[in-house]
């Protein structure tokens, strides 16, 4: 039985379909990509995987659970995590006490909070920052520190959302390695992103929107041979390097 499975999803604005009839499956362990043009409907699609939007139409199951009418945060007690496209940081709160935020969605005392906040900072190398408010992080430290809170609710599938944008590639190449040892951690991983050679070293499968539809899946080697890949996404972004 897959960990999670989402069928016939589809989301709407003013009558504009963002998603349109997407289903997707994710296996325990696995590592899934998530691509398209901007504006395909990646971070739309996302949001109504985790709650902070309602789908239309379509169901959601997690653990074989049905999760589609859940809130947020009850979908993120359940072992569902993710990041945003852009950091989002109580900036004004030290970086220990941001990761402390993840625990707080499962745990009620705050000794062990902090023990498990300090480890997943620990894990994502902000250990030396933990006192430090997170306004006065750089880019690459926020997009850690957004790690470190969604890992800190113990996730058992991780969906991230463009974690590498805005990041130098001396950045992307740690992110990477990073990301690695999340998987290695036995945590799944679903993942926006728009640097194809991180996610051809990174995915099993990949996904591919566009225009708010599903147009391919599969290994990475297949989809970026795909014809209609190629039209619509990566031609225009000059190849797997962009």
């Amino acid at each position: 039985m897959s960990l999670f499975v989402a069928e016939n999803i589809t989301k709407s604005f003013a009558g504009n379909k963002a998603v349109d009839n997407v289903s997707i499956k994710i296996n325990k362990g696995e590592f899934i990509g998530l691509i398209g043009a901007n504006g395909a409907g990646k971070t739309t699609f996302f949001n109504c995987l985790t709650g902070y939007y309602k789908a239309d139409s379509g169901k959601i199951y997690f653990d074989g659970k049905r999760i589609e009418s859940l809130p947020a945060y009850k979908i993120c007690r359940l072992g569902i995590a993710r990041t945003f496209q852009i950091a989002k940081p109580f900036g004004d709160l030290t970086v220990l006490e941001n990761a402390m935020i993840g625990a707080f969605s499962k745990i009620k005392s705050k000794s062990l909070a902090e023990s498990v906040a300090r480890e997943s900072i620990e894990f994502t190398g902000l250990l030396s920052k933990k006192d430090i408010c997170a306004k006065e992080l750089n880019t690459g430290d926020q997009r850690r520190l957004e790690l470190a809170r969604a890992l800190a609710t113990k996730p058992q599938l991780l969906l991230l959302d463009e974690v590498m944008a805005g990041l130098t590639p001396a950045e992307s190449l740690e992110v990477v390695e990073l990301i690695k040892k999340i998987r290695s951690s036995g945590v799944t991983v679903l993942m926006i992103e728009h640097i194809m050679t991180a996610l051809m070293a990174l995915s099993d499968r990949i996904y591919v929107l566009d225009r708010g539809s599903l147009i391919a899946s599969g290994i990475p080697n297949d989809v970026v041979q795909n014809p209609r890949v190629i039209s619509s996404y990566l031609g225009k972004r000059g190849g797997i390097n962009a």
